[in-house]
């Protein structure tokens, strides 16, 4: 299908991202950048705080039906986290895991992580703890929480470049103040008759830094190396890659179950992950340059 970028369908006079503040998404096409919340939690406007606001309430109610397993309330806050397509960022594949259901299934190891490992209890965990479920998850259940922030930012945007809403949309959004899912109906732009919702380009990545992987090398080899006082004939400190090899099974997730199992020994271990997470994005992970931007939208063959 021919591609067609937000700025085709508002008739804008330019494309390139140093003209824009969002993401000029294809609109006939899934686009490979997922919302990421550390890039979200560096942001200092004051939409950023309301998304930062909605997205904490959301995860401490969410974490703490996990620790009541209240089975009701799980439901009740996975029941409309699902996939959502309004922004054409990521896979774009439905499948049983973006139902209720099929979210708490694949959250089923967390009823038993939740009582061993106490420091649990910000978003970025899920990906760190729970294997498969990674940018495209959890960009998805980020983009339902924020669904009413989005449709905000989605009608400013629309306002500065002088385009009009030509419809309505009616959608669940999650309320920070009453801790719960709402339904209400507000002026969007739609685009093939569905919603359509534009990103900031200063909170997407194409793959997040934080991970199973990073908490592993960067925590728990560190830890490891400390701890048993790891060093070679020659009294140097052994790689990490060395230490990591000696690790390694032929297990697909190995490095979920070693880092699962270190995390419910050492639940400060996780503590100093989270902690860790802002000066590594501060060194690695600042958001996407507009010409980095430009080629994964505009030059996907």
């Amino acid at each position: 299908m021919e591609k067609h970028f937000i700025s085709d369908e508002w008739k804008l006079e330019c494309q390139g991202h140093e003209n824009f503040e969002f993401v000029d998404v294809n609109l006939n096409d899934d686009n490979l950048l997922f919302i990421d919340p550390c890039l979200l939690e560096t942001c200092s406007s004051s939409w950023a705080k309301s998304a930062l606001e909605t997205m904490y309430t959301f995860f401490n109610e969410f974490y703490e039906a996990y620790r009541e397993n209240n089975q009701n309330l799980k439901y009740e806050l996975l029941n409309h986290a699902g996939e959502q397509n309004a922004t054409h960022l990521g896979y774009g594949h439905p499948g049983k895991g973006h139902t209720a259901i099929g979210l708490m299934t694949d959250f089923k190891l967390l009823e038993r992580l939740i009582k061993n490992i106490k420091t649990i209890g910000i978003p970025q965990d899920i990906p760190v703890l729970i294997p498969g479920f990674a940018e495209d998850g959890l960009s998805d259940l980020l983009t339902n929480i924020l669904h009413k922030e989005l449709n905000e930012f989605t009608l400013n945007q629309m306002k500065k470049h002088g385009i009009n809403s030509n419809g309505t949309s009616e959608f669940y959004y999650w309320n920070s103040q009453s801790l719960k899912w709402e339904l209400i109906n507000r002026p969007s732009y739609l685009y093939m008759g569905k919603e359509i919702l534009v990103v900031p380009k200063n909170i997407v990545r194409r793959n997040y830094l934080f991970g199973a992987g990073q908490y592993f090398e960067r925590v728990i080899l560190e830890r490891l190396r400390e701890e048993e006082q790891i060093y070679d004939s020659d009294g140097k400190p052994i790689p990490k890659r060395e230490i990591s090899k000696s690790l390694k099974t032929d297990d697909e997730h190995w490095m979920y179950d070693y880092v699962i199992d270190y995390s419910e020994k050492h639940n400060d271990a996780l503590s100093e992950y989270h902690k860790k997470l802002h000066s590594f994005y501060a060194e690695y992970g600042k958001p996407m340059l507009d010409e980095d931007l430009d080629k994964t939208i505009y030059f996907k063959k």
